[in-house]
């Protein structure tokens, strides 16, 4: 037990744990690349269903994932180990800032002789900022006596994260591509609430280019009342009962058209909205109803003459109508939305234009869960903490011996000799 105490308890452990964990993670990313369709929806999916079904099942490509897991469990132990066994002693020379006293010969070769008596040299040293101890002819000054501490903290931080990690592996969801249309609503995958998309926002600069979108989308519970109401957008989540909502896409698809129709006869007419689900509209009032046949977006004829669309852009949007009175044909033909003059369709008593299309916007939404997510922000919090401070001070240290009015000196910080001379 002893032996394998003292494997984990190694800076050298450390050291090859990290080199390589980094080489292990180094190799993965290149995989991943390589390989989207097994690694695509990976950070989509919890981590550890995701590697024992998929992975599993490839497991020729994702090895690496496993054997990254145990170094990084080899890791957690390591680190815990290490703190354990050197934490107590730097907590009890803290305590006992004494035990730090040595043995020092006035007049060898380490540390410089000064000729101050130990009362004006402990006097120099606490208005320099030091914490002076003493013991008979012996003399033990420290600055930032709590540094020590601080890769300890900085230890227990990344053990929070790595166990951050781990929970959010092994619970909470991910839903990706979650499709909402204005206007709409729908159930949430998880939760026990409806989302409602109020508006989808984007903004252009004025040369054209996007500036930014979001949505505006309102948490409901199951009898229709409000639980929250904000902007979701791709950095900036709506948390809702745990979840945070994300926006991942948005869009506009086509609902259906709108054409201004005319009856000579009945001396009528306006714009009617046909959607795209119901393909007919009847014109009020009359015995008249247009139906919609087909539409192309990017109206083009082939060589043979047939129509088809060359992109699926609405470059040249058309539409194929035929016109029915008492349910009965009375001319068909296409009607051109940016080219009015090229349409086919046309009858004595009937003017069919085709005025505009009806466009429905949409958001799509990931929707995620992560239980671990504060602990990991603070885990993280605690680790940038303890390195910027451990980059930011020093731990500074003196020990003196007096004899016949003279102190030999040892300092770590160098300057201090100036100080006292």
């Amino acid at each position: 037990m002893r032996t394998l105490w003292d494997f984990f308890n190694s800076l050298k452990l450390t050291v090859y744990l990290v080199l390589a964990i980094t080489a292990v993670a180094m190799y993965g990313s290149f995989v991943i690349y390589f390989h989207p369709r097994i690694f695509g929806d990976m950070d989509m999916n919890i981590f550890f269903p995701f590697l024992f079904s998929i992975g599993l099942g490839n497991f020729s490509l994702s090895w690496w994932l496993f054997l990254l897991i145990f170094l990084v469990l080899l890791f957690g132990i390591n680190t815990s180990v290490c703190t354990i066994d050197r934490l107590p002693k730097v907590v009890r020379k803290y305590r006992e800032p004494l035990s730090n006293l040595r043995e020092m010969e006035a007049g060898g070769e380490k540390g410089v002789l000064i000729e101050l008596p130990q009362a004006e040299l402990s006097a120099r040293l606490e208005s320099s900022g030091y914490k002076v101890f003493a013991k008979d002819s012996l003399l033990f000054a420290e600055k930032n006596r709590w540094l020590p501490f601080i890769p300890y903290v900085v230890h227990i931080g990344v053990l929070l994260v790595l166990v951050a990690h781990l929970i959010s592996a092994m619970s909470g969801y991910r839903h990706g591509g979650i499709r909402i249309n204005e206007g709409e609503t729908i159930k949430a995958p998880e939760g026990n609430y409806y989302l409602r998309l109020d508006k989808v926002r984007v903004d252009f600069r004025r040369d054209g280019s996007l500036k930014g979108y979001g949505s505006e989308l309102t948490a409901l519970r199951a009898d229709g009342s409000v639980i929250k109401h904000a902007v979701a957008g791709a950095n900036r989540p709506m948390f809702v009962r745990g979840g945070a909502i994300y926006q991942r896409d948005f869009g506009q698809d086509l609902n259906g058209i709108i054409i201004r129709a005319s009856v000579k006869s009945g001396n009528t007419g306006g714009y009617l909205k046909i959607p795209k689900t119901a393909g007919y509209a009847e014109i009020p009032g009359t015995p008249y109803r247009i139906r919609v046949d087909g539409f192309i977006s990017d109206f083009a004829v082939d060589q043979n003459g047939a129509p088809y669309s060359q992109s699926d852009d609405f470059a040249n949007p058309a539409a194929m109508i035929t016109l029915l009175k008492n349910g009965k044909r009375e001319s068909s033909g296409w009607i051109f939305l940016k080219m009015p003059d090229n349409d086919t369709f046309h009858n004595s008593d009937v003017d069919v234009r085709f005025a505009d299309l009806d466009m429905l916007s949409y958001s799509a939404f990931d929707i995620n869960r992560d239980p671990s997510a504060l602990l990991a922000l603070i885990a993280s919090c605690i680790v940038m903490f303890g390195s910027i401070i451990t980059l930011c001070f020093r731990r500074e240290r003196v020990w003196a011996a007096f004899m016949d009015g003279k102190a030999q000196v040892v300092a770590t910080d160098e300057e201090i000799y100036s100080r006292l001379n």
